[in-house]
């Protein structure tokens, strides 16, 4: 009873951790492409579950064998943390994320965890598509974990279960696709650092403050660098927003902001409003 006790809190402290951690926002296939650093695919060879440092979370450690890369430059083997497992008599499980079965094979949306070769999904449960085994490429399919799933803006959506060789495909082409940043997009930005170019001009870098999903094509993720050009017109720095990266892909974008001369632009938090 006390371990079942136990269980329950540990869920509840995931609950309340913040909310990229545990919202599951519904994501197009283009969206998870875009907001992957890495996408591949690739079969589990081992799992381990572990406590965290303070003994007050359990994790999960999957380790990936890389089959065919997509997007990125991943290792080899490659490592998925995800939250909860089983220790014991301990088990925690935390909506949202994915049951990654042993020896199968998945294409997986990644993005860094913070550690050498290891990785979160993108998406969590949205961010491991199982692949069933029926032989070569053309006849085995992908499982969609959350059922049909829109490519992007448009109408179109995959199958139940495309084939892989379909849905690989599917994930070059919105790889190839423009990216583009719709007008009245806002995005909350601190300014990281600038640089000066003389003659009453210098270049701003900023990073966007939280997850953004200006439509069903494209995301933006927090820590995304937005840039653009500061120039002096009589007491003010009127910053020229100009441009957008997301995961190493850049769109331009058309914005600008104005801050007294007197003040500081590093450091500084401010609204964009994409025109």
């Amino acid at each position: 009873m006390k371990a079942r006790i136990l269980s329950i809190v540990l869920v509840a402290t995931w609950a309340a951790m913040p909310a990229g951690a545990t919202t599951l926002v519904r994501m197009s296939l283009s969206q998870l492409s875009q907001a992957s650093s890495t996408i591949i695919r690739g079969h589990v060879v081992a799992q381990e579950t572990q406590w965290n440092q303070s003994h007050t979370r359990i994790m999960t450690f999957t380790t990936i064998q890389l089959d065919k890369t997509l997007k990125g430059q991943p290792p080899p083997t490659l490592t998925i943390e995800q939250p909860g497992g089983t220790i014991g008599n301990f088990h925690v499980r935390v909506p949202g994320t994915a049951f990654l079965r042993s020896q199968e094979e998945y294409v997986l949306f990644l993005e860094p965890a913070g550690k050498a070769q290891t990785y979160h999904m993108v998406g969590m449960v949205q961010g491991a598509f199982r692949i069933s085994r029926n032989g070569n490429d053309s006849e085995r399919r992908v499982i969609l974990p959350l059922g049909a799933l829109r490519t992007g803006s448009g109408t179109q959506t995959l199958s139940q279960s495309p084939s892989l060789g379909e849905f690989q495909a599917t994930i070059s082409g919105v790889l190839r696709a423009p990216m583009i940043i719709p007008s009245g997009t806002m995005m909350p930005v601190v300014i990281e650092s600038t640089q000066f170019h003389g003659s009453g001009q210098i270049s701003v870098l900023a990073r966007t403050t939280s997850d953004l999903f200006p439509n069903k094509a494209v995301v933006i993720p927090a820590g995304s660098q937005v840039q653009g050009i500061a120039q002096r017109v009589g007491k003010k720095w009127k910053i020229y927003w100009n441009s957008v990266s997301v995961r190493g892909r850049r769109a331009k974008i058309t914005g600008t902001d104005e801050v007294p001369e007197t003040e500081s632009l590093e450091g500084r938090s401010m609204l964009v409003n994409v025109r």
